[in-house]
């Protein structure tokens, strides 16, 4: 048995509201890089995808009875992983600035996994 490191996407924003991404429940953990020079970011998850019957909504992720937070230029470590989708919102949002939410060099916040195989 061995880990296997996988790039799983980008989190991207609209607003306060990043895009979502799905099936992580196949890594046993996953690492959310915050590229942006500022910002704070919470951690939502559903617990179902999108092809389910209702597609459900998010909560805040919490550990320990507080919720999940990201601050910029930070990464943040989230294992296990028993959500199937996951997003982050944003104290930007308000203004409707997405660019005050967008990752170094315009490209998002990288995501990676790691998978047993």
């Amino acid at each position: 048995m061995g880990y296997y490191p996988k790039d799983i996407g980008l989190f991207t924003f609209s607003a306060s509201e990043s895009n979502y991404l799905q099936y992580v429940d196949d890594c046993e953990g996953i690492t959310i890089f915050a590229t942006t020079s500022s910002g704070v970011f919470t951690v939502q998850v559903s617990n179902v995808d999108t092809t389910s019957t209702g597609a459900g909504t998010f909560v805040d992720l919490q550990s320990a009875g507080s919720d999940v937070t990201l601050t910029a230029v930070n990464a943040a470590v989230i294992s296990p992983c028993p959500f199937r989708r996951i997003r982050l919102l944003s104290t930007f949002g308000s203004t409707g600035s997405t660019g005050a939410v967008t990752g170094a060099g315009g490209t998002g916040f990288p995501v990676t996994g790691v998978i047993v195989v």
